[in-house]
């Protein structure tokens, strides 16, 4: 630990939740806590799992050591557990649904006329189309993640608001994010390099724009559509939180590239990294289960391989969880990769000069991801500029 080779992984948000009833059954959900090793050779490996928040006597620590069937279905909890965490927080609020804030703002606030408008505009593009669909088939009353989840019903709308309560602007600015979690020494993490890299060249692009047009703090103070567009989201995406860091109001061209820079991220590079592997690591079910039918064991030496398979999903469930996640991991057949902007909103000369610039800088990370990705057993594909959409499409 003093080496600073120990992590630890905290569900807390779902701790207290009643789980979904599916199919007529009780579905569980657990809060697990897992201590994560950095071993020598380079791999995070899970060293004890805690499947619920207070230790008590029927809430065992199980350990690599225990008997096989107690780390599997230990294992199994954490991974149903991430299913919930990592749709409703890390990839609906945080992605589609502050994409969703960006895009109303900007087309309530911002004329076509507006920079800032061409810049945002290609990073919008079917995402109020993808959102109402998200609604109607996924968490509505009918809805997939509703009927078939074990967080779907009451524990959904208590998970997304303890998620939004922990939304930081800090926590969606990817440099910051990694240096606050402390994951800027963990090897082997190609979201973290990818990601930094891709940050940059954005923020590159960006600031060239903004600076081409806002040639002093004063004059981004006193552009009031720029000031409504940025009051709307502290306002609606953020419920007027100071605590989130968000501004209120920009102040300086600084401030404004690096806002920008974090929404075409998200709206691109974030979405990408969170949504285009779904398939690839949940397809096969038992490593992100929708839902687990029996409770987790309450003392060691319990499990069975029969009661580990008892616990999974049913197959109708399973069959309802791997159609989604396979039809969320499919590229749209009129797919716009990041950097290119066909419709061509801007008109003068040094915009076009610094689009291309941009297009340059992504085709050179694309091709260094290329040649790094042919000497890993599994290619880390999801950061790469070629295979990303330019906005939150699907």
């Amino acid at each position: 630990m003093k080496k600073g080779n120990i992590f630890l992984l905290d569900y807390k948000r779902l701790d207290g939740l009643t789980a979904n009833i599916v199919n007529g059954k009780q579905q569980y959900l657990m809060a697990p806590l897992v201590l994560l090793q950095k071993t020598p050779d380079d791999t995070l490996m899970p060293i004890a799992i805690q499947l619920k928040q207070t230790p008590a006597d029927d809430n065992p620590i199980f350990l690599p050591t225990d008997s096989e069937y107690d780390w599997l279905t230990a294992k199994l909890f954490v991974r149903s557990a991430d299913f919930s965490e990592h749709q409703l927080n890390v990839h609906l609020l945080r992605t589609h649904l502050l994409a969703e804030v960006f895009a109303v703002s900007l087309l309530r606030n911002v004329p076509m006329v507006h920079p800032l408008y061409k810049l945002l505009i290609p990073h919008t593009r079917y995402t109020l189309q993808i959102n109402f669909l998200a609604r109607l088939a996924l968490i509505s009353e009918t809805g997939v993640f509703t009927k078939f989840a074990s967080s779907g019903g009451e524990a959904m709308g208590t998970i997304l608001k303890r998620s939004l309560s922990s939304m930081t602007y800090s926590s969606l600015c990817m440099p910051e994010d990694i240096a606050e979690r402390g994951m800027e020494e963990v090897p082997n993490y190609y979201y973290r390099d990818d990601g930094l890299k891709l940050w940059d060249i954005i923020q590159r692009f960006v600031e060239g724009v903004l600076t081409f047009y806002y040639k002093s703090d004063e004059e981004v103070e006193k552009d009031t559509e720029l000031q409504k567009w940025i009051s709307d989201i502290f306002e609606h995406g953020f419920l007027s939180q100071k605590s989130t860091g968000i501004p209120q109001r920009f102040t300086s061209v600084a401030e404004l590239v690096k806002f920008v820079t974090m929404v075409i991220f998200t709206c691109s590079a974030q979405h990408s990294a969170v949504n285009t592997g779904q398939y690839d690591y949940g397809g096969w079910m038992p490593n992100t289960p929708i839902s687990l039918q029996l409770p987790p064991p309450t003392t060691k030496g319990t499990t069975s391989e029969a009661t580990m398979l008892n616990t999974l999903p049913d197959v109708s469930t399973t069959v309802q969880g791997m159609s989604t996640v396979w039809l969320l991991s499919k590229p749209s057949s009129d797919f716009v990769t990041l950097g290119q902007f066909p419709e061509g909103h801007f008109s003068e000369v040094i915009p076009w000069e610094l689009m291309k610039d941009f297009q340059g800088e992504l085709e050179v990370l694309s091709a260094a991801i290329e040649v790094r990705n042919r000497k890993l057993d599994i290619p880390y594909t999801y950061l790469d500029p070629a295979k990303m959409e330019n906005s939150v499409a699907i």
